[in-house]
């Protein structure tokens, strides 16, 4: 009887240890990916800021009101990093803007001066540091 007791006991040990070591093993993958990279939560292209908020979003905008923005959102934000903003014309780079991003969540913005030559189609490409794409953003500047 003795033996069997230990058996079973033993058995029960084994497979408590291997559950317990899968699950660590599962929490620490997915801990590992959350504490990696910032996660993008909102990005829009908007006329302004206020407030520290995108102002009159819009996928199209007038070139007399002077400036378009990129407006992006983080969270959570677990170590300082930087993403990029970058900026294309008619599918030509125009501008690559570095933005710093700070833990535990974090928002910035990069801005464009509108000229008469910008009229057309844009898209803003938001990366991290890898070039890896999170969104992209398609607006039109018009008269």
């Amino acid at each position: 009887m003795k033996l069997k007791s230990s058996i079973l006991l033993f058995s029960l040990c084994c497979v408590l240890f291997l559950f317990s070591a899968e699950t660590m093993s599962q929490e620490k993958e997915t801990s590992g990916l959350s504490a990696e990279k910032p996660l993008l939560v909102r990005a829009v292209t908007c006329e302004g800021i206020k407030s520290h908020d995108p102002w009159n979003t819009a996928a199209v905008f007038s070139i007399s009101t002077g400036n378009a923005f990129c407006f992006t959102s983080f969270d959570p934000v677990p170590q300082k990093t930087f993403i990029y903003h970058k900026w294309f014309h008619r599918d030509k780079l125009n501008a690559k803007i570095k933005l710093s991003l700070s833990p535990p969540r974090w928002a910035t913005f990069s801005r464009i001066h509108l000229r008469e030559s910008d009229k057309g189609p844009w898209r803003v490409e938001i990366t991290d540091p890898d070039g890896n794409i999170s969104d992209v953003l398609r607006f039109s500047i018009t008269d």
